[in-house]
Order: C-alpha cells, then structure tokens, then sequence
C-alpha cells in the first residue's frame, strides 16, 4: 500500500461504544490479529510471539482466529468501573452459587451472614425434597430432552437423566438447557435445524489451570511481583493467589508464609485453523501425564526464579492440575453479528426457543462472564414463562 493510500492512525484507532455499532460490527469481520495489525501497525510475528495468546486470553486462544471484537465485547455489554478495584465472593464464583442456592432453598446452607453461607456444609439431604418448589437432584447427569409429540404443540418434555448406573426418566412442562454448547446440541435430540447449524458455529478451546501450592512466596517478593508473565516455556502467565477476605481473616500475607500460585496455560498453535488449533490442544491436555506436567512446571519456575533463592525440591508442597477441556468459547469472525446477511450462532439461539425448550448459559453471548450467565438465564426464563 502507497503511503498516500494509508488512513491516518487516529481513524483505525476506533472504540466501540455500542454493542451492534459501526465500530463492533467492523471488528467482529476480522480477526483480531488483523486488527490489531491495520490499528498499531504490528506484525503478525509480534503479535504471536508477545501478545498470543495473552490478547485474547479470555477467549482461549490466540488473535489470528478470533473475531477482533472478541476482547471488546465484555467491556461493551458489561461495563465496569474500574475505579473499584476486583471484585469477589470468598471462593470465587462458588460464592455466588452458594449464595443462589441459598436463596432457593434456605435450608441448604444454615446461617445469615456472609461468612455461614460462603463457608459453611452444605445440607445435601435437604437439595431434592420432595413437594418443594426447588429441588436440585445431585449426582445426575441429563443425557436426553425431547418433546412428547411435535415441539409446535407438545404439552410436555421428556428428561431422560443418569444416576448411579440407572436411567430415569421424568415429565417437564418446559425446560431451560443452561449447558454449554458441546453438550447441549447432543441432549436436545430434537433440535431443529436451525439450532443444530447455529450451535456447530460454536467451538470452545482447552485450558489448563494448574495450582501450585509453595511454602513460601519469597522468591516473588524478593523481585517485587505478585504476578507475571512469559513468552517461552510452558504457559504463559503467573499470578499469587488472590482469595477475598471474610471476617477476621488477615488482610495481607507475609512472604515467608504457605501460599498457592496459579499458572495459566492455554494452547494456541497459530498459522493453524481455529478447529485445528482446539483439537490439538485437548488432546495434549489430556493425554499427557500428570508427571510430564510437574516436571515441566518445575523445571519453568526455576528457570525464571532459581535467581532469586526459589528452590522447586525444598519450596513446593504440592501441584493440582485443573483440565479443562472445554474451557473457553472461542468466537470466530461472524460470531457477534453474523455474516452474508445471516445473523450469529448465539443471535439465532437466544431467539428461537423451540417448542417448550429455551436456552441459556454464557457462551450465547460470545462472553465468559458470570453476569452474562446471570442475563442470559433470566432471559430463558422469562421466554418459558411466556409459553
């Protein structure tokens, strides 16, 4: 390109201000590598080098098979004011369901305050009571959902549900499938058509979470860090593990104290396509071995904090491997807003609730989000109750 043919910085430098404008619907019919290419004038070497995957972390793998609206969409849909800092529940999202379960059914969790229902047992004989208005069966898991007739004029829903060993089968007069999409286009067995294709446009990417337990942090604190990352080796990114505080809990920890560190690795193989890039990274999440990831994972601490007195035989208590093999939606270009006149895979799920079925779960919007999960499960329910 002439230089007389190149726009001026500032006019590729566009935020989008509004979820369907100009500016999104641009960013979601490239990729981000392309974006962040035409705006900062990197090269696709850098970008996968320094910034892949880290931008676009949140979606699991690296920009050059993502929609570039992929790392603007949460901070559009769910704005956050920044000025007040991280928040959580003491156990992370487990907060929040404790808190939603409680709500339910009050005689789950005992107690009031914040610290009895974030901490304490949780009642399982009092989850599925019977004449109660909720109940929560534990220990099963739904393997099919198909209407007594046509879904047009069914009356009723048939759930087919496996537990301890036995099929059982009960009666709905609608249902909300708040799965993820792997596996709620295999339990609706009969799910228009429609839905099938829309729900073939979703792919989600692997991650592996894997927490370190030390007996001290020292080594960090010597080099004035509480989280980092890296570009070589295995993963990409380190953090001191961050739990809220509840009550008397100590507010800061000493360095010289037990702690967990989080490594975050993701699996991001650019050049290749995006189905590509997630079947190759699940099937080295599963099949190597738990002690081919302790060596390695030893032997990267080391290699970056040997230097500052960490010792991997003398500091580390223990490692927990957390596989996930569906942890990220990974929205491609078109995910958002569609392309060729048709509208998004999430678009045409959201919409079309079929018969005495709707459907939930965050990955409808493209964002990993506890709140969007929230959004898009009062939008199900209130689509059933209009049945």
């Amino acid at each position: 390109m002439r230089d007389a043919d190149r726009k001026p910085f500032s006019e590729h430098r566009f935020q989008p201000k509004q979820h369907g404008d100009t500016a999104s619907r641009h960013l979601d019919s490239i990729t981000l590598e392309q974006h962040l290419i035409e705006t900062y004038g990197l090269s696709a070497h850098t970008i996968r080098t320094f910034l892949s995957p880290i931008t676009g972390g949140g979606s699991g793998l690296g920009a050059d098979v993502l929609s570039g609206y992929a790392d603007y969409a949460a901070d559009v849909l769910l704005p956050w004011d920044y000025a007040k800092g991280a928040q959580m529940f003491p156990g992370g999202n487990t907060g929040m369901a404790r808190q939603i379960l409680k709500k339910l059914i009050p005689e789950a969790i005992p107690g009031t305050t914040m610290r009895e229902i974030c901490r304490g047992r949780v009642q399982f004989e009092a989850l599925d009571v019977a004449g109660r208005p909720a109940r929560i069966c534990t220990g099963s898991t739904a393997v099919s959902i198909e209407h007594e007739g046509e879904p047009r004029s069914a009356e009723a829903v048939q759930v087919l549900y496996l537990k301890q060993g036995k099929l059982y089968r009960v009666r709905a007069r609608s249902i909300i499938l708040a799965g993820g999409s792997w596996t709620t286009k295999h339990i609706a067995r009969d799910l228009p058509s429609s839905c099938r294709e829309a729900y073939a446009q979703f792919h989600r990417a692997p991650c592996l979470m894997a927490n370190v337990a030390v007996r001290n942090w020292r080594f960090l604190y010597q080099l004035g860090l509480t989280e980092c990352q890296w570009f070589e080796g295995l993963g990409n990114y380190l953090t001191l593990r961050k739990v809220a505080t509840l009550g008397t809990d100590p507010a800061t920890i000493n360095p010289d104290q037990p702690t967990v560190l989080t490594l975050k690795i993701l699996f991001s193989y650019p050049g290749l396509s995006l189905e590509e890039q997630i079947v190759r990274g699940r099937t080295e999440l599963l099949s190597t071995p738990f002690r081919e990831y302790e060596r390695r994972i030893r032997e990267q601490l080391t290699a970056m904090f040997a230097r500052s007195g960490f010792n991997a035989s003398r500091d580390i208590a223990g490692i927990i491997l957390n596989r996930w093999g569906h942890a990220y939606l990974s929205p491609q270009p078109g995910f958002f807003f569609g392309q060729d006149g048709k509208p998004g895979p999430g678009e045409v799920i959201r919409h079309s609730p079929y018969g005495r079925v709707a459907f939930a779960n965050s990955d409808l919007s493209g964002i990993m989000d506890h709140r969007m999960s929230i959004l898009e499960a009062r939008r199900a329910a209130q689509q059933i109750l209009q049945l």
